[in-house]
């Protein structure tokens, strides 16, 4: 398309892309009625362009507004023009430029009509709610908190600014500005975050109870915005004009505290969560109105008592309180898992100080109230009963009652809650948490303004833990993040210098709780990527041995000859590394053996790095000490005392034999090495699924286009058709192992059966939804794309030199591979590569081949074997690879392997040299490391680049630009172990991303409203938005279409389409619920048993439903980013968490599997409860993904009533049919998040279906039985 650019000079140079794109809206947009264009303009130039989409329209804009040739006029032997277009009161000299305007730019300008025209359509379909920004004159600020004086409820300011600005309600937050002697403050609060706007009329003002402390930032000069427009020469009515100007751009500060003349605002905004705008009352009443508009916040309306005496100050209740731990923890007359509980109630703002203090005191009295002589009795509270609190506590408000913060009250609350627990319901959960090798663990969040008290919550144990078992409290885990617990991201407009600076100085100071001091201790590369680190606090254990870092870390190994911190890190941090299980190698008697490792002729190549073997007899021990049957594993990922890597099978070696290579596995010598710990196993094949990155190479590499859409739409339709049929439904849920522990895919099939349509009940239907959005997400937005001939495998080596160079080996299990037929991998090329693959050559073809029958390479299975043969090893050619644990992707797709064209050669970059210190590591340095590496880790940003160039240019990922991206990736993957950043100055000369491919392009916002709905938002175009620098926390990008593979997959996909028409169906929900039919048909069922009397278990089920709805409660908690606000039932059921974006953090992908594991804990636990039966370990293996089993179909009961009590005359029908019916009844509200849980009634569904079946069926056996015995007779 043939466009136009104008070049523009003699501008103001501060003026911004924003800035000229304001200043001439009213002449382009407005005056000749042009949409398609966009202007470029770089802070301190003088001059500017504007890309016009259409030829002729530029033309017509410089018909009326390009400069004007004066006749006979000339300087310097130039003609001279006159202007007639004024910007900001100059004279803007408007002419065509001498360049083509950039092609992408034009694409940009397409992609936004295209959009524009498209959210036009949708708007007609769907009005959206007023999005224009509501200003108001900020006439002050202060931060406080609610309290009840005299029963009235009074909000209590703790700290207050005379702040003299702006509150500008915007499209997603409030951003308030005004200034301080030293600064001009800017404070963002984003709406997600406001629980609650409270309307006053005298004085006019709105005060906002908040989930989390708002983001300060300071703009680094004290110039004032009067000031600032008086100097532009610019007219000023009302300080809102300070927001079109798009000059008063400098680069921000993010500050820890709003700055205060006199008080400290630190000491208590962690615990001040309300803050109140002083507003001008001119047209208050108006611009309010128009904030309604928005419908973003949600108002009350009350005028607050002026009150002076008796109330609080948040600052000296937290002095007392602080001051009564150390007192309580000193004297252990409070147990410390209480006191952190107590601690975390008035610290994480959940109760006022003075309200804690008091609790605890009145628990004190009643622990000192003796017995008899010399006696205590025990302490009435437990942790648990205090840590349902959170649960309980609502935010204080117009509309609640002054009596629910009352010291009384709360105490009911907690007496309450300590005779739930000593009911014992919930007991076999903490067991069935034991047995899968969890331990329950303290978490603190720091962020930039505060710190929360979370946990203790499930982790899995690592050496440190496993050590210490009756000292877990004395080691917590520290994440460093953001305010609402993502990690905080590079921002060039943003100096987070204050930020890194509380971080360090947490990380060096440590963290006193409850009187207990926890410092620094370590951080695996895991935890080090996520931004976590492990604190302890010293202890004597078992042996009467003080331990403290010093000790523990010494135990360990020894490190003193580890001269690079970050290095020293990682060898200490193996042993933070999660290991679930571990086997006693004493015990076993094991024999181990050194080996050297195999290397190439000139001895520069390590064929065995990290990879050793274990024999036949060790494996077996190992897999018999595995809570579950893993018989078909062959190879695992272990560490053992300095040593780390891979075991696989030798069946060669007799007696109980393990062989560790030394040079490649032992990083650190140590004494430690009576247990060997696992990390993960290769017990069944992972799906193979493609990645972004990864089509890109093999696009490249001339792999046909069709295939890649025949395995995408091969995925589509089978998303499409998941909705369409019960059965579709059924299978794709099993699949996905949704709520596996109750069968949830059964008891759908049972509702069919039954006639009754699940999707008649709105959180059933969501779960479905959910799924299935999830998937066509990841399909569209992150080119997830499962391929069939496809499989993921552990890296092993060749013991044997039986494959020769070029050959590999692939076995696995292919009946635990979904959706497989029979591969044939004999003698045939298959696509070999490893993730993340940014260079050409990280992608390889080879032969796979098959050792003969009896060849000790046939034992293994769920693996990928590489040859010892050739110059260089293979897995370091694909992205630099190695034997240590990583996984590699193969493809034996017949259509994509014959229609690759080429390959490259695979990249070989020179080893990177780790920092060196010269002298033995401290935990400062280690500690400065942390900072440092979390302050410029630019990975991301690489990657990102890497794929923008990628598409951008003609070569793909073979262009030199992009080569060295990846080399740069490569440095970036290492320098958590080397310490060798990134060199941004090579970046510097690269061909600049202004404009992203559409693929990268953020997916519409998709939330869950209320208890379970899910919406999928319309998105806004980019021209629609009232653009404002003030919005843009972040940079700003525009989009164009790519047209190379990865854009034509994403444009493919219709999400919105297939959302509306195949996902998210309109039902029509009237007449009998499911529920109520189920009922229905259960009582009948029960009336031709004879009849049941599920009534007197009512009771039972009531304290089941409410220990149920407990463990879901703190699910949602604890595997929240958020500390404050948690995740939905819906995120919990599913084992997935929601975002908004469609694209899952790394944090919270690790979470969701973790999440998915404790609610599988859940369900089981639940389930055994209501069934009367005992938990049992299960096997985790899949008997087949779409195998249909129905207990009442082998031809017995399928569950023998032999492990169910029923010692209270209660049976499991009985139960569960009670269970149901109190399911059925809504619950009591959860606090904050005010909501109930609905899930209880599936589980107890489920459970009520599967005991009527055995019932039944018994009934069926007795009624044989009689009749045989009658004709015997």
């Amino acid at each position: 398309m043939e466009g136009l650019e104008v070049y523009i000079g003699n501008l103001q140079p501060d003026l911004t892309d924003h800035g000229l794109k304001t200043q001439l809206k009213p002449f382009i947009t407005d005056g000749l009625v042009i949409t398609d264009w966009a202007c470029q303009k770089a802070r301190g130039r003088s001059w500017g362009t504007v890309t016009f989409l259409h030829k002729i329209q530029g033309e017509k804009f410089l018909t009326i507004h390009g400069e004007q040739i004066i006749p006979g006029l000339y300087r310097n032997g130039k003609p001279q023009s006159r202007a007639r277009l004024t910007i900001l009161g100059k004279a803007a000299y408007c002419k065509r430029s001498t360049k083509l305007p950039d092609p992408f730019l034009l694409r940009t300008l397409v992609k936004t009509a295209e959009d524009l025209a498209q959210h036009r359509k949708e708007r007609e379909e769907q009005p959206l709610p007023s999005d224009r920004n509501v200003f108001f004159d900020l006439l002050g600020l202060s931060c406080g908190h609610y309290e009840y004086p005299n029963g009235n409820l009074a909000y209590a300011a703790d700290i207050d600014w005379p702040a003299i600005g702006l509150a500008k309600f915007a499209r997603d937050k409030l951003i308030l500005t005004f200034k301080t002697k030293a600064t001009s403050i800017r404070m963002e609060v984003p709406y997600r975050t406001v629980h609650e706007v409270v309307v006053t009329g005298r004085p006019t003002s709105l005060t906002l109870t908040l989930w989390e402390v708002p983001r300060f930032y300071s703009n680094g000069n004290a110039q004032g915005i009067a000031s600032l427009f008086s100097q532009l020469g610019i007219s000023q009515p009302g300080i809102a004009n300070n927001y079109t100007t798009g000059q008063n751009n400098s680069p921000r500060e993010r500050l820890t505290q709003l700055p205060h003349s006199s008080g400290n605002h630190g000491e208590i905004l962690g615990q001040s969560l309300v803050y109140s705008l002083h507003l001008s009352p001119s047209d208050f009443n108006a611009k309010f109105q128009k904030l309604k508009g928005k419908e973003r916040l949600e108002f009350s309306y009350h005028e607050f008592p002026n009150v002076w005496l008796g109330r609080t100050y948040m600052a000296d209740g937290m002095k007392a309180f602080r001051a009564q731990l150390d007192e309580y923890g000193a004297t252990a007359i409070v147990p410390f898992d209480v006191l952190f509980q107590f601690q975390a109630l008035a610290q994480n703002g959940y109760l006022l100080p003075q309200t804690v203090e008091a609790l605890l005191r009145r628990l004190c009295q009643t622990a000192r109230s003796p017995v008899k002589q010399n006696a205590r009795q025990p302490l009435a509270l437990s942790a648990g009963a205090v840590k349902k609190l959170f649960s309980q506590i609502p935010f204080p408000g117009p509309n609640v009652e002054a009596s629910t913060f009352s010291v009384d009250e709360i105490w009911s609350y907690l007496e309450n809650n300590e005779k739930e627990i000593r009911l014992g319901i919930a007991k076999e959960l903490i067991s069935e948490r034991a047995r899968q090798n969890l331990v329950m663990v303290y978490k603190v969040q720091v962020t930039p303004t505060r710190m929360t008290l979370l946990g203790p919550e499930p982790e899995a144990k690592n050496r440190i833990l496993r050590k210490f078992p009756d000292h877990i409290g004395h080691f917590a885990r520290v994440q460093f993040c953001e305010e609402d617990g993502q990690d905080i991201f590079f921002n060039a407009k943003v100096d987070l210098k204050s930020i890194w600076g509380r971080f360090k100085s947490v990380l060096l100071r440590g963290i006193i709780i409850a009187g207990r001091a926890y410092n620094f201790l370590g951080f695996s590369h895991s935890s080090l990527r996520a931004h976590g680190v492990w604190f302890m606090a010293p202890f004597v254990d078992q042996n009467s041995r003080l331990q403290t870092y010093f000790s523990v870390i010494s135990d360990l190994g020894k490190f003193n000859k580890i001269f690079s911190p970050p290095r020293c890190a990682a060898r200490i941090g193996q042993a933070f590394s999660e290991t679930p299980f571990s086997v006693d190698l004493q015990d076993l008697e094991v024999e181990v053996q050194y080996i050297k490792d195999v290397k190439s002729r000139d001895g520069t190549r390590v064929f065995s790095d990290g990879v050793g073997t274990l024999s036949r007899s060790l494996m077996e021990d190992i897999q018999a000490a595995l809570p579950r049957n893993r018989g078909s594993t062959t190879c695992f990922q272990i560490r053992w005392g300095g040593a780390k890597g891979m075991l696989s099978l030798d069946d060669t070696l007799d007696g109980k034999i393990m062989r560790i290579r030394p040079e490649s596995m032992l990083k650190f010598e140590s004494e430690d090495t009576r247990y060997l710990e696992i990390c993960d196993m290769g017990n069944k094949p992972i799906p193979l699924v493609l990645n972004r990155q990864m089509i890109k190479i093999l696009e490249d590499m001339g792999v046909s286009g069709e295939w890649f859409f025949q395995v995408q739409n091969r995925e589509l339709d089978r998303l499409r058709m998941i909705t369409g049929h019960v059965h579709n439904t059924i299978v794709f849920l099993k699949r996905q192992k949704v709520a596996e522990p109750i069968s949830f895919s059964k008891f759908i099939r049972r509702l069919s059966k039954l006639g009754i349509d699940y999707r008649q009940d709105e959180f059933l239907c969501s779960v479905v939804e959910a799924v299935v959005l999830k998937e066509v997400r990841l399909l569209k937005h992150k080119a997830r794309i499962p391929v069939e001939k496809g499989v993921t495998l552990f890296g092993v080596m060749d013991e044997f030199a039986f494959l020769e160079e070029g050959e590999i080996y692939v076995t696995f299990d292919q009946k635990k591979l979904a959706g497989t037929q029979e591969w044939d991998l004999r003698d045939r090329e298959v696509i070999v590569t490893r993730s993340p693959a940014l260079h050409p050559g990280d992608i390889q073809v080879r032969r796979a081949v098959v050792p003969p029958p009896h060849h000790p390479l046939r034992s293994l299975t769920n693996c990928v074997v590489f040859s010892q043969k050739g110059p260089r090893d293979l897995p370091s050619q694909l992205s630099g690879g190695d034997l240590d644990g990583d996984i590699y992707n193969i493809i034996c797709d017949d259509f994509a392997v014959d229609s690759l064209k080429r390959e490259f050669q695979p990249a070989d970059y020179p080893r990177v040299n780790p920092l060196n210190i010269g002298r033995e590591v401290t935990r400062e340095d280690m500690t400065e490391f942390f900072v440092e590496f979390m302050a410029t880790d630019q990975l991301g940003v690489i990657a990102t680049k890497h794929m923008i160039l990628a598409d951008m240019k003609a070569a793909g990922t073979v262009d030199k630009e992009c080569q060295l991206l990846a080399e740069l990736h490569s440095t970036g993957v290492d320098y958590s172990k080397s310490g060798i950043p990134i060199d941004i100055n090579k970046m510097k000369g690269l061909t600049p991303t202004r404009y992203r491919p559409d693929f990268l392009a953020p997916a519409p916002p998709a939330n869950i409203v209320g208890r379970s709905e899910i919406v999928l938002e319309t998105q806004v175009p980019a021209l629609l938005v009232d653009e404002d620098e003030d919005e843009d926390s972040g940079p700003s990008h525009r989009y164009y279409g790519s047209e190379k593979i990865l854009g034509k997959l994403y444009q493919a996909i219709d999400e919105k389409k297939i959302w509306r028409k195949h996902i998210h169906q309109p039902v029509i929900r009237r007449g009998a619920s499911v529920w109520d039919q189920l009922l229905v048909f259960i009582k009948k069922q029960c009336e031709e048993l004879g009849g049941v009397d599920w009534q007197p278990a009512l009771d039972e089920g009531r304290r089941i439903r409410q220990a149920y709805d407990d463990a879901i409660w703190s699910a949602t908690m604890d595997y929240s980013d958020n500390s404050t606000k948690g995740l939905t039932e819906l995120e919990v059921f599913t084992g997935s968490i929601f975002n908004k974006s469609g694209a899952l953090t790394r944090r919270q992908r690790d979470k969701s599997i973790r999440l998915k594991d404790e609610f599988d804990r859940i369900a089981k636990w639940v389930a055994s409860v209501i069934r009367k039966k005992k938990l049992e370990l299960q096997d985790d293996e899949d008997d087949g993904e779409d195998r249909e089993y129905d207990e009442a179909n082998d031809g017995k009961p399928p569950s023998s009533t032999s492990n169910q009590d029923t010692s209270d005359g209660i049976s499991a029908l009985e139960l569960s049919i009670a269970c149901l019916y109190v399911g059925m009844t809504k619950s009591n509200p959860f606090g904050r998040s005010n909501g109930e849980f609905l899930s209880f009634k599936v589980v107890a569904a489920q459970c009520a279906l599967s005991e009527l079946e055995i019932a039944i069926m018994r009934q069926e056996i007795d009624a044989g039985a009689a009749y045989m015995a009658t004709r015997m007779r």
